[in-house]
């Protein structure tokens, strides 16, 4: 005779077994009854202590290579001063932990310097202008702007520059941060090696934090690279106003973009592959 079993997860299994003793109780006396009580208080731990133990395992495997400090130079390193980065150091720093934070580039990451506090700076020069063209609508007659393209773009340097104290390496020093200007290479579960302009260190460390961010991502198209195209990273070096403008992808630093240029009269085209803008929100 052949069986077949049907795999099921832990829970499932616990589930189907506690259903199975309710329907076998025949009375409420049952159900408080110190056995039971006792054996589904034994079930339960049980089950825990298993997926511990697998854990443990998994672990040991993954870190069998390496080497565990008997000591640790810190309790936490951040790789990364971007937002997440820069909170993660905060937190733990409150916390009266040892804590480094590494950057490679500059304080505040892409939030700070081309992402966030740029973008919504520029928003708010593109939204103002755009009310005045529609001032009719506010029950205004007549409104009439004139703008220098150079200038909006000096001023959202300006935000920039009034941001940047908040995130600098002189307040997160102040914090208890330890912030290290160098690039980061992770050795083992346990170190990181950092390279600097005054040469090579390595910090033993309880804890890493991976908070590097991302980069626009650049589709390979043809001739692409002849034109110099623009990213979100380069495109607040602009201080002349593009006459026409393609923006490729419909997210948000995409939408973004395409309507802000808009609204500073640039003639925009906006190019998504998926049936609609913003489709992650969908």
């Amino acid at each position: 005779m052949i069986v077949k079993i049907t795999p099921r997860t832990l829970f499932a299994f616990a589930i189907l077994t506690l259903i199975g003793v309710f329907f076998a109780i025949g009375a409420l006396t049952g159900i408080f009854s110190p056995v039971l009580l006792i054996s589904l208080s034994l079930l339960g731990t049980s089950l825990l202590a298993a997926n511990k133990v697998v854990a443990w395992i998994k672990a040991r495997k993954v870190y069998a290579k390496w080497q565990k400090p008997s000591t640790f130079d810190r309790n936490l390193v951040v790789i990364g001063a971007g937002s997440a980065g820069l909170v993660t150091a905060y937190i733990a720093a409150t916390l009266k932990a040892k804590v480094t934070l590494i950057e490679k580039h500059k304080m505040g990451g892409d939030c700070l310097n081309t992402g966030c506090v740029p973008s919504k700076a520029l928003i708010r020069s593109a939204k103002l202008l755009s009310h005045m063209s529609r001032s009719k609508e506010f029950g205004i007659r007549k409104a009439h702007a004139d703008f220098d393209f150079a200038e909006v773009m000096e001023r959202v340097q300006r935000v920039v520059k009034r941001v940047e104290p908040h995130d600098s390496v002189d307040r997160y020093t102040e914090l208890g941060v330890d912030v290290i200007q160098g690039e980061a290479k992770i050795t083992s579960p346990w170190s990181v090696e950092i390279k600097t302009t005054e040469g090579m260190q390595t910090l033993t460390t309880r804890n890493i934090v991976i908070a590097t961010g991302a980069k626009p991502f650049v589709p390979s198209i043809p001739g692409l690279d002849e034109v110099g195209y623009l990213t979100s990273d380069n495109i607040w070096d602009l201080r002349e106003r593009p006459r026409r403008l393609l923006v490729l992808g419909g997210g948000p630093i995409g939408s973004e973009m395409a309507q802000t240029f808009s609204r500073l009269g640039s003639q925009v085209t906006q190019v998504e592959r998926r049936p609609r803008l913003e489709w992650h929100l969908l």
